[in-house]
């Protein structure tokens, strides 16, 4: 019940969507209308005409074209210690780049902190010829432990990295519900606080298969649409992903359907504390954190409300996320 918002069916309004657009003929490879409309859509949202939209189909192969496309291969990539790149990608990010390396920085509940970066560029001077050449920051948004990042943090973090010449990634698997969670805008929690690549996916968020890669202003190259090519992203019938992202863009669909997992997850937290349960951490989006006598974990498991163990957290901490079809009665079967 509250495992993974990966979990969760698609909403009807995708599965709509997908079949209007399965009508006749289309051009292949992105060149349809449908994907036209959905870069149109985007450029709306994050307020710009300077990105470049790449649809691909998982979170990690955006998240690994978008770095390969701002790290050489004899480059590395900061990030947080727990950061999905580096601990839940199976070394996909290496693969993607040809061989950056991926430096993890910060532990536990902690944010990314410019503080961190300092010791990085400290510790790995430039030009030094036997160690690997930071590229490029990468942060997520909500971040592994269900905290999100405000702009004025995501600024912090691009000033010390532009300083040094290293570009900033935004790993969005759950964009959505940051935006949703600050109040920021999507221009705010990207390219206006210094981002230059995003990975924004709507998967978690209520769509079957719709994630992306977007550059922004000096970031946007030419390799990128290569690479996406040549590493098997660029599907034919690309009508059928781009089809998700207008559906959840045009009308606002992506940002209702985060604002009610968010909203359930503080309920959620509210009832963790009804019935006494410790929260760890911020509830920054859709994700509660608590600890569990081991005992009760399994009881609530062996009645259908899965969670998993999270040990970056403590011992005894689980995870739990809300989604877009979490309902009041989910919440009320935590007991």
């Amino acid at each position: 019940m509250f495992g993974s918002d990966n979990q969760t069916g698609a909403h009807p309004y995708v599965m709509a969507a997908i079949k209007a657009a399965d009508v006749g003929r289309a051009p292949s490879y992105g060149s349809d209308e449908i994907t036209t409309h959905a870069e149109r859509l985007v450029k709306q949202i994050f307020e710009t005409e300077d990105l470049d939209f790449y649809i691909v189909t998982s979170g990690s192969a955006a998240n690994g074209l978008a770095l390969a496309s701002l790290c050489p291969r004899h480059g590395a990539v900061l990030c947080h210690s727990h950061a999905h790149i580096i601990a839940d990608e199976g070394n996909g990010p290496e693969w993607f780049t040809g061989g950056a390396r991926l430096i993890g920085v910060g532990q536990g509940n902690e944010k990314l902190q410019p503080q961190h970066l300092q010791a990085a560029a400290a510790s790995h001077p430039k030009e030094f010829v036997h160690g690997p050449q930071i590229a490029a920051v990468s942060f997520t948004n909500l971040d592994e432990n269900g905290q999100n990042y405000r702009p004025n943090e995501i600024k912090a973090l691009a000033e010390v990295a532009h300083a040094n010449g290293w570009l900033v990634h935004c790993d969005g698997a759950r964009f959505a519900n940051a935006v949703d969670g600050t109040g920021a805008s999507a221009a705010e929690l990207s390219w206006k606080s210094g981002v230059d690549a995003l990975s924004f996916g709507l998967t978690k968020n209520g769509a079957l298969m719709a994630e992306s890669f977007i550059l922004f202003g000096a970031a946007r190259n030419k390799a990128a649409k290569y690479m996406r090519k040549s590493t098997g992203q660029l599907v034919s019938k690309h009508r059928f992903l781009a089809a998700q992202f207008v559906v959840m863009l045009d009308g606002g669909l992506w940002l209702e359907l985060a604002h009610h997992a968010n909203q359930m997850a503080l309920k959620l937290g509210a009832r963790f504390k009804e019935l006494g349960i410790e929260i760890i951490g911020e509830i920054g989006g859709n994700e509660v954190f608590a600890k569990l006598p081991p005992e009760k974990a399994k009881e609530l498991q062996t009645r259908g409300i899965s969670c998993y163990v999270w040990p970056p957290l403590g011992e005894n901490v689980y995870r739990f996320v809300c989604s877009y079809a979490t309902l009041n009665c989910d919440i009320l079967a935590v007991r």
